[in-house]
């Protein structure tokens, strides 16, 4: 990119400029010669360039470098990293500058991204765990007691069903800004994700809780919930666990006020509940052994049903047929149950790999049996947990079942979330490396909500990246996911890497996705999860009614 160039005299004056200079900072020459540079920084008492030279750490190969801030005609702000060096022979210095602005914001809203919740400003997880832990610290003498609430808004699933995302993040919003009007001010108060919060109180009795949520229960009832002609008094049911020398890790407070926010709900909702070593151990048990049955059972009884969700081309004109495998499960009542609820206690069980097995399959033995879906399929992705990368007879079953499949393992990409990856990145390589041999693609799931997760991206033999729905649903009106969703796929691209968007909603997204490059999308606008075999139907169909061109 080109970049602007400054000459100063003995006096730190502007001897010369490009015409790029001209432009980049918005003014012309005549306001620019003769003046000094210190008059265009935002920060006036910031270093002039020839101080800089006195200040070895600035100095990188006879060139001292800084990025500092200069103020546009206009009124905004550029960040630009000066390469300052003397001339040989004069008193003069040349001044090499680049815009480095947009590099400046996403490193500060990455940093920002790090701690707070993008949606309502409150911390987020990542901080309220950071601060938690310096709780447990302070309590190890006896001396004192904190608290932790853990909050959960009682209607946003109906919401969420009944008006859209959009009604649900107004009210987690309207939620947020109510609970930072009645919380002590040394409170801190993070969103955790969906419809919870998280609130430490330092120094704080069992009383004092008490009467904190009682105000928080009270204060939600008198101030309903407005959007478009809905009126909603949104009520949340509070865990309390209070932090003294029995807390032994941040994990076990926080699972212990999540059980006591179980327990409020099941007495009812819109109330707290005060944590008690017994009530919880007994609900946990009780719910996850539920699931586990639930799966065992369906397991034993082939009640696991493929679905698929469709992924669209972007770029290239494939006639191909792309879709994800998804699973499901029917409870006695016969109504599907979603991943998201039984998966977490198959990890926790151990039988995570079970469930994988029987999708992949299922998955293979329907492709199997239909050759001439075969030949019409570009990519089917199977999603594995990452607990099933680790079970050494799960490794060996896929690879048995990829390699002795009729099916070209081209066609098939295995999933695993970015965070099962980096939690054993040893383990992941060695997995990977497996599968590619077969001639398999790899995927990487969620990828940024880990935010650290550039760097790794190296080491990973993978080849398609999908960019966590988090930052696409919105970047049709928010710049700054924008922003992320664009460095992430310029990332991968220069890694030779495939870009998928997940969570597409609407056709605005869309056209972004195709205007930044992104190769493929996925989301409601253009499929929601449908039983495998109907999605495999409808595909076809559109591709005979399709003319051809």
């Amino acid at each position: 990119q080109p970049v602007m160039m400054i000459t100063l005299d003995g006096n730190n004056r502007i001897q010369q400029v490009n015409q790029f200079a001209e432009e980049l900072l918005g003014y012309p020459l005549d306001q620019l010669l003769g003046h000094r540079p210190r008059e265009f920084y935002v920060d006036e008492n910031a270093m002039i360039p020839r101080h800089i030279l006195l200040q070895p750490q600035h100095k990188i190969r006879g060139v001292w470098r800084r990025d500092i801030e200069y103020r546009h005609a206009d009124g905004s702000k550029i960040w630009i990293r000066e390469n300052i060096r003397p001339l040989v022979e004069s008193d003069q210095l040349l001044i090499v500058g680049e815009d480095i602005t947009e590099t400046h914001e996403l490193s500060e809203k990455l940093e920002y991204q790090a701690r707070y919740d993008l949606l309502t400003d409150t911390f987020n997880r990542n901080h309220f765990e950071q601060e938690l832990q310096k709780a447990l610290k302070e309590v190890e003498s006896h001396m004192r007691t904190h608290a932790m609430l853990f909050l959960d808004l009682d209607q946003l699933k109906v919401l969420n069903d009944t008006a859209g995302h959009e009604a649900g993040d107004a009210a987690i919003l309207f939620s947020a800004k109510l609970l930072e009007d009645v919380l002590p001010y040394n409170a801190v108060l993070a969103r955790m994700g969906g419809d919870e919060f998280a609130v430490l109180m330092k120094d704080c009795t069992e009383r004092d809780a008490v009467n904190v949520c009682r105000s928080i229960i009270s204060m939600m009832s008198e101030n309903p919930f407005l959007w478009d002609d809905i009126r909603l008094n949104l009520t949340c049911s509070i865990g309390i666990r209070l932090i003294d020398h029995t807390a032994a890790s941040p994990q076990m407070v926080h699972a212990q006020a999540d059980a006591a926010c179980h327990a409020a709900k099941e007495e009812g909702r819109n109330r707290y509940h005060l944590y008690h070593q017994d009530d919880e151990d007994l609900r946990r048990r009780h719910l996850e052994m539920e699931c586990v049955n639930l799966v065992h059972e369906a397991l034993a009884n082939d009640r696991l049903e493929l679905f698929a969700q469709r992924i669209l081309g972007l770029d290239e004109d494939s006639d191909k047929m792309h879709f994800e495998i998804l699973v499901r499960i029917k409870n006695i009542q016969g109504e599907y149950i979603s991943p998201g609820i039984f998966m977490p206690a198959s990890e926790r069980y151990n039988i995570a790999h079970l469930i994988d097995r029987q999708v992949v399959s299922q998955t293979l033995s329907w492709l199997e049996q239909r050759p001439e879906v075969i030949e019409e399929l570009g990519m089917c992705s199977i999603n594995l947990s990452g607990h099933s990368m680790g079970n050494r007879e799960f490794v060996e079953f896929l690879i048995d079942s990829l390699s002795d499949s009729s099916i070209p393992c081209h066609k098939i990409c295995l999933e695993i979330t970015e965070t099962a990856a980096m939690s054993n990145m040893k383990q992941a390589i060695k997995f990977f490396t497996r599968i590619k041999e077969l001639g398999c693609m790899i995927a990487l799931d969620d990828f940024g909500s880990g935010l650290s997760s550039f760097g790794y991206l190296k080491k990973l033999p993978v080849d398609i990246v999908k960019i966590d729905g988090l930052f696409v649903r919105d970047i049709d009106v928010n710049e700054m996911d924008h922003v992320m969703v664009r460095s992430i796929n310029d990332l991968a691209k220069q890694m030779g890497k495939h870009t998928v968007a997940e969570f597409v909603e609407n056709t605005q997204i869309i056209d972004k996705l195709i205007e930044l490059g992104v190769n493929y999308a996925q989301g409601y606008i253009i499929g929601r999860p449908k039983p495998l075999a109907e999605l495999v139907e409808e595909l076809r169909q559109e591709r005979e009614t399709e003319p051809l061109v």
